[in-house]
């Protein structure tokens, strides 16, 4: 169920009293309602409302503020307090939109769309958007050719640089879409000699070039479950067990945990992968909090290679 447009001009609202009572400390809801002219009842509210939000939703990451009707103090804000800034990789996606934006005369505000891109690129350049130029990823005016090989149907030539490998190789790719998930913007291609789309982090993409050659990216391969665009429901699930300590990753990787499951010191755990050797190599990444179950051959492997590994080290 969507929110309603009522809740979310709560939420504005809610949040908007942050740096009204860091220029008012000590305001009380009488005097909040008298500034900004709403009932001192819904102040309340607000207040109620912002003491549970927050960047999270774990010890540390609620703002913490003591509301009473004589007065209100303000212990942590989450950094509400000051302008927003945006990484280098919600800068180039923003703009990445902006500019998708630009070539659909008709359907915006035309001259707010381009307005709002000119600002962007030039708080890009200029470094007046904090960390929008960053050492390494995609630059501007890399963004720029892949929207232009989408909008054309064209091959990429790209260097990239894969994390997990930690190999930096030039690919050809024909792309297909732009998306963003979970902080990080994506390009969804197929890559030359394979058959299955990929997924390349934009902030790892450097030297993009338009190649002078048709995508051979399959008929409507452009339309994908944005609820999955990583296709990880299609993939081999491996079955892990994770030290307790450790379940933290599954913040960080596509990790399904049974904590119920898991009494001991070790919690069984399912994970989707593209690759064998991706899993591989993730398994020995991890040999300290992590052991691989199923596939078994592939278990096998990961003990065979830290063998190997210890034995070069003996």
């Amino acid at each position: 169920m969507k929110d309603s447009p009522a809740k979310l001009v709560g939420v504005v609202r809610s949040l908007n009293l942050i740096p009204y009572l860091h220029r008012h400390p000590g305001a009380t809801p009488m005097e909040i309602s008298r500034d900004l002219g709403y009932p001192h009842e819904e102040v309340m509210r607000d207040l109620t409302r912002l003491s549970m939000s927050g960047v999270g939703s774990g010890p540390g990451e609620l703002i913490d503020l003591v509301a009473s009707w004589t007065g209100i103090t303000v212990i942590d804000d989450q950094g509400l307090n000051k302008p927003l800034r945006l990484t280098p990789t919600e800068a180039n996606a923003l703009l990445l939109t902006l500019e998708s934006l630009e070539t659909m005369p008709g359907l915006v505000d035309q001259a707010a769309v381009t307005s709002a891109a000119v600002k962007l690129r030039a708080a890009v350049k200029g470094h007046s958007v904090d960390d929008t130029e960053p050492v390494t990823g995609a630059s501007t005016s890399d963004v720029r050719v892949l929207t232009d090989a989408i909008a054309r149907s064209r091959r990429l030539s790209i260097t990239y640089y894969s994390a997990s490998s930690g190999a930096i190789t030039a690919r050809t790719v024909s792309p297909v879409a732009v998306f963003h998930q979970n902080g990080h913007s994506y390009l969804r291609a197929y890559e030359d000699g394979l058959d299955e789309p990929k997924s390349f982090r934009l902030d790892r993409i450097k030297n993009a070039q338009l190649i002078d050659a048709p995508s051979d990216a399959p008929f409507n391969s452009g339309t994908f479950d944005p609820t999955d665009p990583f296709g990880f429901a299609n993939r081999h699930r491996a079955e892990l067990l994770i030290r307790r300590e450790a379940t933290w990753l599954a913040d960080y990787w596509e990790i399904e945990l049974d904590l119920e499951a898991g009494t001991g010191e070790w919690v069984p755990a399912a994970m989707p992968y593209g690759s064998d050797d991706w899993l591989v190599r993730f398994c020995l990444s991890q040999a300290d909090r992590v052991e691989l179950v199923e596939p078994v051959e592939l278990a096998r492997d990961v003990v065979a290679r830290a063998q190997t590994a210890l034995d070069a080290l003996s």
